[in-house]
């Protein structure tokens, strides 16, 4: 039995360490169809990438086309970082013996696996070769999550899953429309058991709305026979059962990535992460949430020390900076060692521009055993917090279930901040990555008094999409009105009424006044007469809307 670095401390029972709980481990036969026995991982530092055959005058050859249309939104150039591992150098590289595992062409790395350590003296000798890492063993192993205690539904639209959303004022974005329709959400797991026939995913499948697959650790294996991690962190975001449970994210797209393995820790799972994340990025992801971290291995040679916790020093850490710098609202679980003799976060949750988020319980105090900040470089970690103590999720077998970690709060709140950055791009969509997360932090209940142990605390998603609602005509405009004193707003709260006075200038004016949504739809029509308009706003839930106002004139 391991005990993993995924992030959640609990499915009825804590563990040491563990950011998910107690695995049996079985032989899994399909892997030795890959190697036939145990080898050996290698990260390999290249050079350059010199005599590609990718250019950067054709990104379609390496980036989808929503890859470029994220950057072209955001105003981001395709760069070399972009040009993927020089394929003449990985020939070279699958000459020694070694077979290539994954890449990354952001940091310009190769992860092979070797039968022989010995051999990889042969792989330093390469002229494109800067250095050669070991980066830990590779195992046989399959893995069996437990199952998390079942609780009964609440009686109410979405549940149980209404206590998790609530908590941050999450409703609001939903009710107007915003609910992750074409945001394509990256999910980086340890394997996501039971998604493909789980009732609960159906809308999800029958949609079409798993846009891929991936596994970066067993490129045979089949993901959904796999961890369950990955499954119930999915389902605090895309789960739906009518009248029972609904996600944070319910219309959005998923893509399906593996990048940690049940069957040990060690250096090479943070270079599949490296993998996984680039992969999203060039299959156009909006946004991607992983609930894996790093801090310490099975091989103490590994570990990482608190003062590498600075955002620069890790591979994962560097790659989610790069990630963010493309174009990715990236999340990341804060760790559950809060209450461990290893406090602080891990990687790549201490990297810049990464939301690395805490855990609160319902009544929004900080779960003791979630990680804490600062990076070691003095920045604000965790950045947010969300529910994670006793977070509502989806069983394998479709059941509502309770589970607490770090691993929940954060896809609680990627699923909804996809949501919000629907709405961002609609409604503000000159806004840039770094503008829409400072929103975000500005409504942290703890903004002004950020901790070490949540940051700028929950955020509140009313306040964030009023802020995305306001000025939306522009000052010139505005400046324009007030000048012609075309109108004048005068607000009676006692009775709900809304009177409008227009100025006719000697003038009779008839026409219609309507109230829409943001959504669009007409909620009140009435025609008018005269100078003034009364508009009764009782019948209303409470929101935004706009007014518009037809005259004959």
């Amino acid at each position: 039995m391991f005990q993993k670095q995924y992030l959640c401390i609990s499915m009825n029972i804590i563990m040491k360490k563990a950011f998910a709980s107690i695995y049996f481990l079985i032989v899994a036969a399909c892997f030795f169809f890959f190697f036939n026995a145990a080898g050996y991982f290698f990260y390999i530092q290249l050079t350059d990438k010199n005599n590609s055959p990718y250019s950067l005058s054709n990104p379609s050859a390496f980036l989808s086309e929503r890859a470029i249309e994220r950057r072209a939104f955001f105003n981001i150039p395709v760069d070399s970082t972009d040009l993927p591992v020089n394929p003449q150098y990985l020939s070279q590289l699958t000459g020694t013996g070694a077979k290539i595992h994954c890449t990354t062409k952001w940091l310009n790395g190769v992860t092979v696996m070797m039968k022989d350590t010995s051999a990889a003296a042969q792989l330093r000798l390469l002229p494109f070769v800067k250095y050669v890492q070991y980066t830990g063993i590779t195992q046989v192993y399959d893995n069996i999550a437990p199952i998390p205690s079942k609780v009964k539904a609440a009686e109410t639209d979405y549940g149980v899953a209404a206590v998790q959303l609530d908590q941050m004022n999450g409703r609001i974005l939903h009710q107007n429309g915003y609910k992750g329709e074409n945001m394509h959400i990256a999910v980086l797991d340890a394997g996501f058991r039971n998604v493909n026939t789980n009732p609960a995913f159906n809308i999800l499948r029958n949609e079409g709305r798993v846009s891929g697959t991936k596994d970066f650790v067993n490129p045979y294996s089949n993901i959904y026979l796999e961890d369950a991690h990955g499954a119930y962190v999915l389902s605090t975001m895309a789960a739906e059962l009518e009248g029972t449970y609904v996600g944070t994210a319910p219309e959005a797209s998923y893509l399906l990535i593996r990048t940690e393995s049940a069957e040990g820790e060690y250096l090479c799972e943070p270079d599949f992460w490296v993998s996984g994340i680039e992969y999203a990025d060039s299959a156009g992801v909006d946004l991607a949430t992983t609930s894996l971290g790093y801090t310490t291995f099975d091989d103490s040679a590994m570990n990482y020390t608190y003062a590498e916790m600075n955002g620069k020093t890790a591979r994962a850490s560097i790659a989610a900076t790069m990630a963010f710098k493309k174009g990715i609202m990236l999340l990341n679980a804060a760790g559950n060692d809060g209450n461990k003799t290893w406090k602080y976060i891990g990687v790549p949750g201490d990297a810049e521009g990464v939301i690395t988020v805490g855990s609160v319980r319902k009544d929004s105090v900080y779960s003791t055993f979630s990680s804490i900040g600062p990076s070691a470089d003095g920045r604000i970690k965790p950045e947010l917090a969300a529910l994670g103590t006793s977070t509502y999720v989806i069983s394998t077998s479709g059941s509502i279930a309770n589970a607490s970690g770090t691993s929940f709060a954060t896809p609680v709140l990627a699923g909804i901040t996809a949501c919000y950055l629907q709405a961002a791009k609609s409604l503000k969509p000159h806004l840039t990555l770094p503008e829409i997360q400072n929103n975000l932090f500005k409504t942290g209940h703890l903004y002004n008094n950020p901790t070490a142990e949540t940051g700028y605390g929950i955020p509140d998603f009313q306040k964030a999409f009023y802020e995305l609602t306001s000025n939306t005509v522009s000052q010139t405009q505005a400046d324009q009105l007030s000048q012609k004193k075309a109108i004048k707003l005068l607000i009676d709260n006692s009775k709900r009424n809304i009177l409008i006075k227009l100025n006719t200038q000697n003038h009779t004016e008839i026409g219609i006044v309507r109230v829409f949504s943001l959504t669009g739809q007409i909620v009140s029509e009435k025609s008018y007469s005269g100078s003034y308009i009364q508009i009764n706003t009782e019948k209303l839930e409470k929101g935004i809307y706009l007014i518009q106002i037809n005259t004959e004139r």
